[in-house]
């Protein structure tokens, strides 16, 4: 990943710059209003932020797009394996009815043009895919439980019985997440990955510490891998290697702060 040629509080994906139909970014917690655990550009609506700095703070970032606040489709997260497609028919709702509907989704898909779909994290898995072919973009949040419910199969499955997609035909981009070396999980994590059927060779390690057993897991590496089952090739993923845990002065991480602290948010859109 590399800084916006403008907007150095932002990153990029070099595959997606490749491409001149869509727009996209990563935050950081450089460039916003917010204060203390949030400080400063947290764009985390469903965190214990003052709402009206996270509203400036996502002011500042549709200025930065030239485009208005509702552009930012940004549903409220449950690491569940929700896939919604954003359609003419969702745009057309009005305020109270979009929130309702976006509530416990965990991944967008659309081939609507103008609107960003959005992930927020602060230590699970962004993810954004585009079609290529027909013109499709997703935005996924895969934490580990949705991970191991599938949630990337689960949404190309959607945009392939949607839209035609093709794995084949589609780029995708794994945003920063926590690393392995900081991501310490349960015994139950580990067993509930492999009663799903995930083969965790080399992306989950144990160490032994005052003699006991900790297991630590590659969530990131773990999608990337599910893209290459689904058929996603390998020229086409980017990962990015930035941790949200070790880079305390880019991401927030909520393995380094505890869950209330701010959110970074990852979108794509298609171009007009």
């Amino acid at each position: 990943m590399k800084a916006h040629p403008q907007h150095s509080n932002l990153l990029l994906f070099d595959l997606f710059c490749r491409e001149d139909r869509i727009v996209h970014f990563t935050t950081t917690r450089e460039g916003g209003v917010s204060n203390g655990a949030f400080s400063s550009f947290n764009m985390g609506n469903f965190s214990d932020d003052d709402p009206l700095k996270i509203r400036e703070n996502r002011l500042i970032l549709a200025r930065m797009f030239y485009t208005e606040l509702e552009s930012f489709i940004t549903p409220h997260q449950t690491h569940g394996t929700v896939v919604l497609t954003v359609d003419k028919t969702f745009l057309e709702l009005d305020n109270a009815a979009a929130i309702e509907t976006l509530y416990g989704v965990d991944a967008t898909i659309t081939q609507e043009k103008g609107i960003f779909l959005c992930a927020t994290a602060a230590d699970c898995v962004p993810l954004i895919l585009f079609d290529k072919r027909n013109e499709v973009v997703a935005a996924i949040h895969a934490g580990w439980r949705g991970t191991a419910g599938r949630i990337v199969e689960k949404t190309i499955t959607e945009m392939q019985r949607q839209f035609g997609s093709s794995p084949g035909d589609m780029i995708a981009g794994i945003g920063p997440a926590i690393c392995r070396d900081h991501y310490e999980v349960g015994d139950e994590v580990a067993f509930f990955f492999e009663e799903n059927g995930f083969d965790l060779s080399d992306t989950v390690v144990a160490n032994r510490d005052h003699s006991l057993l900790r297991l630590h897991l590659d969530l990131s590496e773990i999608n990337r891998r599910e893209l290459l089952r689904l058929g996603v090739p390998d020229s086409s993923i980017e990962k990015s290697n930035l941790c949200t845990f070790e880079k305390q002065e880019l991401f927030f991480s909520a393995r380094r702060q505890s869950v209330h602290t701010g959110r970074m948010l990852t979108g794509i859109m298609l171009e007009r």
